[in-house]
């Protein structure tokens, strides 16, 4: 008791609304800084002052930081500056309200810039948390994840009852603004405003209304009709159908001074990041935890308003625009199954080409000297195709001042050169990655050793002495990763390569004594080219390096190439790929006839000790993507004979038939695909088959299937 009246007599300085403003300036400066690569400046501006905007700033400076390299020390000490920050908001966000002088907004209610910054406290805390490891401090994070949402969300309601005021009062476009329903009413009613929100939140679960916020609360009134609309609103369709009242210039609704930009922007952001992370969950665990603290994502919604929020010059659009380069070139970019229709590049939740190079290029133009836009920039060119350009601009993009930056960019490069079959470039960049991080020390083992073995298979034969160098480095990288695997967890869980890196080896292992070869000498199918597939590199290889890809999986290539042709499991890896890379190449019969093969083989057969169970699913999966591709081909003449895929899959000669069996057949495969048992890496197909899902949906809603 003591102490609270101790706390209570401290006499703190009046809080002004300049001082305030000034404050706000000056860190959003200083993030700016450590985004162009200058980190001594960025910590000097952010060490200058202790106001919640510089407790944020290092909270935030130091989440960057361990988010780009994943390093457990680093999270925890980013966790302990952000717990700091996040008392010190919470304080100035209740002595905004009673100061008279504090920053007043005609939009939102006292204390909302420091109740976001509480919330962006909160989020970036459970991050920390569910990265840490623990399962005990992963549960902490999601619980601190669902008041972050419950106050984004009552921000989120506060300004679209703004909006809706404001907007509505014009009679040239208040007509037409989406009657709400009774219930989507109250939630918007000023008694569930943020201080409020925000004191459920502290109390634990003192007000059920609260505890589940609907999905319709922060959505209300976003869709105005496409015709008719005024000159000035400057409204950009997100499809063809329907236009958002939130893609509106802020500046023409009000949103104008500083603070209220920060508000705006801000909350769009983490909104944005939150809606988009949850749509695309589908690990069984994470879904169930989601599902019972009421998260629901949203993936058109929460790019959206990722959209809005980079249309700014200041630190969450910067934040935004990396998130969503991230997002496409990353997340989308790695998936097969896009929007194709002639409003694709208007689709939001696809890949809008046009939209991601404007981004890019302003945001180049804002912070020339940013590693991680250069980085971004490379990216591109790698999912245009263009691998040897992004390597060489990862490579000059070596250099960053932050290690966590130089280390995803080292990390881009082994990826790039695995992709590029650049083994000696591969080989380097692996041990690299090895040297600058703790992440997955297993899986740079065994990629630095599969690019050695590469190395070994192309001189086998026609230099057998110099084969012998790189025979002997192989086995020594691919022998030390299993002793590597383990060490990094996710809620108390061994990453998912870690156990598929650790049973593979130990498949050859059993291998090489069985048939009394080497080690190298009893690997079956390209291991190389078997990772380039799981990380979406055929995606990225031009017709060269595809075909070079398929070169690699060819028998020939491996020692015991009559042995290996005995392995049910080597036999499929090496028809799925096939199947993948001829598709890639144009050549769909042949990749169809490849995936019917593995096909044939009940799923049973794929179980048991170290077995690789993910080529049945995979093949289901590649099924899917040749009937998307097929789809806008032209029908096969009446005789030609095709294997009944599905219950769809009956051959249509006329166009909209023929084009209705494919997608509705596609739809089919990914369904049987999705409900898969579980098996090793079934995550990263997973991430792949909700994105398809969601493109197929949108696309059968727009042909009337």
């Amino acid at each position: 008791m003591a102490s609270w009246f101790r706390s209570a007599t401290k006499a703190s300085p009046a809080m002004t609304a300049v001082e305030e403003d000034k404050h706000l300036q000056e860190v959003e400066h200083a993030l700016l800084q450590l985004l162009n690569d200058d980190i001594a400046e960025a910590d000097r501006i952010l060490k200058r002052h202790q106001s919640s905007y510089h407790h944020l700033g290092r909270g935030i400076s130091s989440f960057i930081g361990s988010m780009l390299g994943v390093e457990k020390e680093m999270l925890r000490e980013a966790a302990q500056i952000l717990q700091a920050a996040e008392n010190k908001t919470w304080e100035d966000m209740k002595k905004a309200q009673k100061e008279p002088e504090a920053f007043r907004s005609h939009i939102y209610p006292p204390g909302t810039e420091y109740l976001l910054c509480y919330a962006v406290c909160q989020l970036t805390s459970a991050i920390c948390a569910v990265l840490s490891g623990s399962v005990t401090e992963a549960i902490k994070g999601f619980y601190k994840l669902r008041k972050a949402f419950l106050t984004l969300d009552g921000i989120m309601a506060i300004e679209q009852k703004y909006l809706k005021e404001r907007v509505g009062s014009r009679s040239s476009i208040g007509s037409r603004v989406r009657r709400p329903s009774t219930a989507h009413s109250h939630s918007t009613k000023h008694s569930h405003d943020l201080r409020a929100s925000h004191e459920a939140n502290s109390a634990g679960e003192k007000h059920p209304d609260l505890a589940h916020p609907t999905a319709k609360t922060s959505d209300e009134f976003e869709h105005v009709d496409a015709e008719g609309e005024t000159a000035n609103l400057q409204l950009q369709t997100a499809t063809n159908v329907q236009s958002r009242l939130l893609e509106i210039d802020p500046a023409d609704v009000g949103i104008t001074s500083h603070t209220d930009i920060f508000i705006h922007s801000g909350v769009r952001l983490c909104y944005g990041i939150l809606l988009v992370v949850f749509s695309m969950i589908e690990n069984p665990l994470f879904t169930k935890i989601l599902y019972i603290v009421g998260f629901k994502g949203d993936r058109e919604r929460g790019t959206r308003y990722l959209w809005q929020a980079a249309r700014f010059d200041n630190f969450n659009s910067a934040i935004a625009g990396i998130s969503l380069l991230g997002y496409y070139n990353g997340l989308v970019g790695f998936c097969d199954i896009l929007p194709t229709d002639s409003g694709a590049d208007d689709d939001l939740a696809g890949y809008p080409r046009a939209r991601c190079v404007a981004l890019l290029a302003d945001m180049r133009k804002r912070y020339p000297e940013s590693k991680l836009w250069k980085m971004e920039e490379a990216r591109m060119h790698a999912y245009n195709r263009d691998l040897r350009q992004a390597a060489t601009m990862l490579s000059a993009n070596a250099d960053s001042n932050m290690k966590q930056i130089a280390t995803i960019n080292m990390f881009e490069l082994s990826l790039t050169s695995l992709f590029l079959h650049d083994y000696e470039l591969s080989a380097k960049s692996w041990q690299t990655c090895l040297e600058l991080s703790n992440w997955s020390p297993a899986m740079y083992l065994y990629l630095t050793g599969c690019s050695y073995l590469e190395m070994y298979r192309d001189l086998r034969i026609k230099d057998p002495k110099g084969a012998e160098v790189y025979k002997k480095k192989a086995t020594e990288f691919i022998r030390k990763a299993p002793s590597e695997a383990g060490k990094q967890k996710v809620m108390s869980k061994e990453l998912p390569f870690d156990l598929y890196i650790v049973r593979k080896i130990s498949k050859w292992e059993e291998r090489a004594k069985t048939w009394n070869v080497d080690l190298v000498d009893a690997v079956g199918i390209s291991p190389l080219t078997e990772m380039i597939y799981f990380w979406g590199g055929t995606k990225k290889e031009n017709k060269e390096l595809l075909e070079r890809s398929l070169f690699c999986i060819d028998w020939e290539r491996s020692t015991c190439a009559e042995k290996l042709k005995n392995d049910l499991d080597e036999v499929a890896i090496q028809k799925v790929l096939g199947a993948c890379l001829m598709r890639h190449l144009g050549r769909l019969d042949e990749a169809e006839g490849l995936c019917g093969e593995v096909l044939t083989h009940d799923k049973q057969e794929f179980k048991g000790h170290l077995k690789d169970d993910w080529t049945l699913p995979s093949a289901n999966y590649e099924m899917a993507c040749l009937a998307w591709v097929k789809k806008d081909l032209p029908a096969p003449p009446p005789s030609t004979s095709s294997r009944p895929s599905t219950s769809h899959s009956k051959i249509s000669t006329h166009p909209i038939d023929y084009h209705k069996v494919k997608v509705l057949e596609c739809e089919s495969w990914l369904e049987k695909t999705q409900k898969w048992d579980q098996y090793v890496l079934d995550t990263r197909v997973s991430v792949k088959v909700v994105t398809s899902l969601n493109t197929v949906k949108r696309h059968k809603k727009l042909m009337g299937y």
